[in-house]
């Protein structure tokens, strides 16, 4: 209802709002709060068709406050001090200097209290029946509706005799009686054989629907496919020699025209073993893990003796937040490896909950490099590395793989792995460090570059980051030209895309973000200067 609709009058008659004050005058207790007095002082000086008189009602809201605020101690209204802590995003170790602190004060209203009070006790009078009753009489009006029916209609030949006027004589009569209770006992044993019935019946289902948390920490769950999606127009498939092109492009560090030849490879000959290892491990490089689990999956299946193999599976899996799967990969490279008398016949892993799996993989480790004190084993290290990483133990991994790189010095993945750790723990300026050194050794680390972009970000060089995600799509797009229609492919990685964007938002350029959203790379170039 609108408020002219309220204190309008009709027809130059009193508006509805006076309507009602003469209405409560004539019939409630005149006992009124000194509150209520001030309403009806405003009410008798509104008379006929007026406009709603607001000064008059201001004038008295002081006093009436001070009625408030004895009655509530002096109470205040409450604020809610809406205090946004540093925010830290999934991909983004520690901290960021990007999410500023603020605080925001907004007044939370506290409930006010009613201008008309009740005031003594009611005079109605609550009457409890009980259930005998209220059957009984139940019963009762459907029998006197049926003999109210019979006497209006007994006279008319046509309805004296059909079966629903035999019905009705029946129910007046007091033959048929609807409303007949029901034992307590009966209806709690029809209730237990319902349900006992449904749960026999929905055996099934409702085991599978206990089973929903396994689900949803399954590998389809997550985006983790049992065949591997190929990339469509690959015209390296027409090429017997795929695989060696792609060890080539590989050491050129052009990672994503390696993906295309090793999927080719993969296609052309699907029991290779090192085509599958090498589609996996580039694709891992290529921040494209849900794809590399697959290949490296696919490859150990072949030929379940390629150590590294089971290291970087597990580091993806850690990556795709399925830890479990990481804890049984690490397991599985101990199986394979001279520590392999280091495991217990007696447990099986994946019946463990994920925190006694996780002790049991970290002793298991632990003792394997207790082994021989005096000789570093640079996978031990590292597979101890990925584990305290699960763990979130960072500065303990830091260790491992700094301890891997003293016999390991040219291993990118290891410095890559040692400056993702350096960020998690909030060393950010060690952290480009060593991604500089994987660089340095691989050029084309696409997730390298990605991470040295995540370090800018959080350091607050924002151009920074953004040059080094576009150089990383660069390097992403280097294999457009291998497809037959190079417009309508894109292998690019929609995470690099989707972190652009938001350093471009940060920036405070806007237009540019518009160029992330389409994907424009030639103009997203152009703005930051890179050939």
């Amino acid at each position: 209802m609108s408020l002219n609709k309220l204190v309008g009058g009709d027809c130059g008659g009193n508006n509805p709002l006076v309507q009602l004050s003469q209405i409560v005058s004539r019939d409630a207790a005149p006992q009124f709060s000194q509150a209520d007095r001030f309403v009806n002082e405003f009410m008798a000086q509104t008379s006929g068709p007026q406009t709603f008189n607001m000064n008059a009602l201001l004038n008295n809201i002081p006093e009436v406050e001070k009625v408030g605020k004895s009655s509530n101690g002096g109470q205040k209204i409450n604020q809610v001090s809406n205090l946004g802590p540093q925010t830290s995003m999934p991909w983004m170790p520690g901290p960021s200097s990007f999410m500023s602190s603020q605080s925001m004060f907004r007044p939370f209203p506290i409930l006010q209290q009613p201008m008309l009070h009740h005031q003594g006790p009611s005079n109605v009078q609550i009457q409890y029946i009980s259930e005998s009753e209220l059957q009984k009489s139940e019963n009762d009006d459907v029998k006197a509706k049926a003999t109210e029916y019979v006497d209006n209609f007994k006279e008319d030949d046509e309805l004296a005799y059909n079966q629903f006027m035999s019905f009705m004589k029946k129910m007046s009569a007091g033959e048929i009686n609807f409303t007949e209770p029901v034992q307590g006992e009966q209806r709690k044993m029809s209730k237990d054989e319902i349900l006992d019935e449904m749960a026999e019946k929905y055996k099934d289902e409702w085991a599978k629907l206990s089973d929903v948390n396994d689900y949803w920490s399954s590998e389809a769950a997550n985006g983790i496919s049992e065949e591997y999606n190929f990339t469509e127009g690959n015209v390296m498939l027409e090429n017997k020699s795929a695989l060696e092109i792609g060890k080539e492009k590989l050491k050129m560090g052009d990672i994503p025209g390696a993906v295309l030849c090793f999927e080719a490879a993969a296609q052309q000959q699907p029991d290779s073993a090192e085509a599958w290892y090498l589609l996996g491990t580039t694709q891992a490089e290529n921040e494209q893990d849900p794809l590399a689990i697959t290949a490296l999956k696919k490859s150990l299946a072949i030929d379940p003796r390629q150590l590294d193999a089971y290291i970087t599976l597990a580091a993806a899996y850690t990556n795709e937040n399925l830890p479990k799967f990481a804890f049984i990969s690490l397991l599985d490279w101990l199986k394979a490896s001279k520590y392999n008398d280091l495991l217990p016949n007696d447990i099986d892993p994946k019946k463990l909950d994920l925190k006694d799996l996780e002790s049991h993989v970290k002793m298991l480790f632990l003792r394997a490099a207790q082994i021989n004190p005096s000789q570093i084993d640079p996978d031990v290290q590292n597979a101890l590395g990925v584990m305290f990483n699960i763990s979130q133990e960072y500065d303990k991994a830091v260790d491992c793989f700094r301890t891997a790189l003293m016999v390991a010095n040219d291993d990118a993945k290891l410095w890559n792995r040692l400056g993702a750790t350096l960020a998690n723990s909030d060393k950010s300026e060690e952290a480009v460090d060593a991604y500089h050194q994987a660089l340095n050794l691989e050029p084309g680390f696409i997730r390298a570059r990605y991470n040295v972009g995540i370090t800018c970000m959080n350091l607050g060089a924002h151009k920074e980051a953004a040059e080094h995600f576009l150089v990383a799509l660069n390097q992403q797009l280097k294999a457009k030209s291998m497809y037959p229609d190079s417009s309508s492919n894109d292998t690019s990685s929609s995470t690099i895309w989707t972190t652009l964007r938001m350093v471009c938002s940060f920036m405070g350029e806007h237009d540019v973000a518009k160029l992330v959203d389409e994907r424009n790379l030639t103009e997203l170039n152009k703005f930051f200067d890179l050939e």
